[in-house]
């Protein structure tokens, strides 16, 4: 049986406090991507029902990949638990069950088959219509119509909408309050989501011509933008160059024909791909993916599909072709490549539009308060930075996340445009583009470790980077000291350690390529981003 992280039974126990403290309102749990929101509904369900014999829970999810995700971790945390499947995606349709999972396209017209339900948990609940509108609200009325308590608790990363309008907002939300979070920021310092780097790209796409149509970009001006063929090839030549030391590659096109173009590019330069867009064929999308998790395509081209519910850990390289002002879309995508894997150090992002530069840092993403607030029973204002709703007469928030009212003059996604950083930690960090003129290679001793190869890259007569290859380790190092040295090599070996590499370097340093070009971060210890072979 899985043991919960100790953020995720915080998360439980914070829901509890605020039934305790709230006898009525439908709650927002927020868990940024990889904080195992699957677990904690689970987690949940199981409490819910062990404390409260007799509950009944229904646990609904918008697509067949979080069904089989959300069920798979509930018998991995509660394996005496008995749940019904209620979803024509995955050919089931079980009811009669205290807990049954269902996808809302599947239950939303099925409420009349219920029975009594007392506890909803939706998942990737920022898809809720503000409007009393749409499956999931139909669904929730039509239980409560037939006598269901039917109290919701949302579970998601991003607890506004895709115009970043707090869940709490709106002429009829569904949420009251966000009850407990999990930030990205959080778990980046637990060491339980990879850290992200951005690199400068020499092709920008400009949209600023762009209609914006309910909060982002008139996708049919951006086609027109972003779909010229210099573009795709321009930045399919800056891909396969940045990609190089990458592993898994994931590219995010304006539409279907634009990712086309952009998939035979990289195929016509030697990168197995393929296209995953909404129009694919389910068995054929399905192919796809699989062969990407064997590691057989390099590259996935997709259209806004690849987002919720896709869990490839190892993903290392991500590109935005496709630019957005919408903050829900913007952290969904860049959610794609922050999970940790074996081996994964970082994940590169190379942004060929302005959307890290007009969002900001991801983990600082929240919400904002549209002009008219919240429409509520009691004059109330919602507090823009933790969601959450306040008398009116509130100097400070009382929810306890330290906002001082009055609110800015200027109200943002929470963000400031900082340099491109992707992450609030790299606000200052700016990368820049040298030349190499020459390459050191020497040996590097530890005490009571392995020798490596330093690795130093002039340009003119200042070293401008250092890097230690470890050819004498084990394990990872090893095999990722391989990696480096094949990438160089003008021969088929590869030496056996760091001294046989030094013998060798000695012996010709033509033996590897020198790099004409590296991307190195500006700081006092400069990091290597990227190589350019030309």
């Amino acid at each position: 049986m899985l043991v919960p992280r100790p953020y995720q039974q915080r998360v439980v126990d914070d829901l509890w406090r605020f039934f305790d403290e709230h006898p009525d309102g439908n709650p927002v749990v927020e868990a940024c991507v990889g904080a195992g929101k699957s677990m904690m509904v689970a987690m949940i369900a199981q409490r819910a029902m062990t404390e409260y014999p007799g509950t009944r829970i229904v646990v609904i999810v918008p697509s067949k990949e979080l069904l089989v995700q959300n069920v798979e971790e509930l018998y991995s945390v509660w394996p005496e638990a008995r749940a019904g499947v209620y979803s024509a995606a995955v050919k089931s349709k079980q009811l009669g069950y205290d807990l049954t999972y269902a996808t809302i396209g599947s239950i939303y017209r099925q409420a009349h088959l219920m029975g009594r339900i007392d506890l909803i948990l939706a998942d990737e609940c920022h898809g809720i219509n503000p409007k009393d509108t749409g499956m999931w609200r139909s669904f929730i009325n039509d239980l409560r119509k037939y006598g269901s308590p039917a109290r919701v608790v949302g579970l998601t990363g991003t607890p506004f909408r895709g115009n970043g309008a707090w869940l709490t907002c709106g002429e009829e939300p569904l949420f009251t309050n966000v009850c407990t979070r999990v930030t990205i920021r959080e778990l980046l310092d637990l060491g339980f989501l990879s850290p992200l780097t951005t690199i400068e790209t020499k092709t920008h796409i400009d949209v600023s011509t762009a209609r914006t149509v309910a909060g982002d970009y008139n996708l049919q001006d951006l086609a027109k933008l972003t779909d010229k063929d210099e573009l795709v090839q321009a930045a399919a030549d800056e891909i396969v160059v940045m990609g190089a030391p990458r592993k898994k590659w994931l590219v995010f096109a304006v539409n279907v024909a634009h990712a086309e173009h952009v998939c035979a590019a990289l195929i016509d330069r030697g990168i197995p791909s393929a296209v995953v867009t909404g129009d694919t064929p389910s068995a054929q999308r399905d192919g796809a993916i699989a062969a990407y998790r064997r590691g057989e395509l390099r590259c996935l081209v997709n259209v806004s599909v690849l987002t919720t519910g896709f869990n490839v850990r190892d993903i290392d390289f991500l590109v935005l072709l496709r630019a957005t002002k919408s903050p829900v879309l913007y952290v969904q995508i860049l959610g794609r490549a922050l999970r940790t894997a074996e081996g994964k150090t970082d994940a590169l992002i190379a942004d060929f539009t302005d959307t890290i530069a007009t969002l900001g840092p991801v983990d600082e993403i929240k919400g904002r308060v549209p002009s008219g607030g919240r429409k509520g029973q009691a004059p109330t204002k919602i507090c823009p930075n933790c969601g959450n709703p306040n008398p009116a007469s509130a100097v400070e928030c009382v929810e306890g996340c330290g906002h001082v009212f009055p609110e800015p003059d200027r109200i943002t996604h929470g963000t400031e445009a900082s340099a491109a950083a992707v992450l609030s930690s790299q606000k200052e960090t700016m990368f820049k583009v040298v030349p190499v003129d020459r390459v050191a290679y020497k040996l590097h001793q530890k005490e009571d470790k392995p020798d490596s190869l330093r690795v130093e890259y002039y340009s003119g007569l200042m070293r401008v980077a250092s890097e230690w290859v470890c050819l004498s380790h084990e394990g990872y190092a090893r095999r990722k000291a391989e990696s480096w040295w094949r990438q160089r090599a003008t021969i088929d070996a590869i030496p056996s350690s760091t001294h046989d590499a030094i013998e060798w370097l000695n012996y010709s340093e033509s033996i590897l390529r020198k790099p004409s070009e590296l991307t190195v971060s500006k700081e006092k210890y400069p990091s290597i981003l990227s190589y350019n072979w030309n």
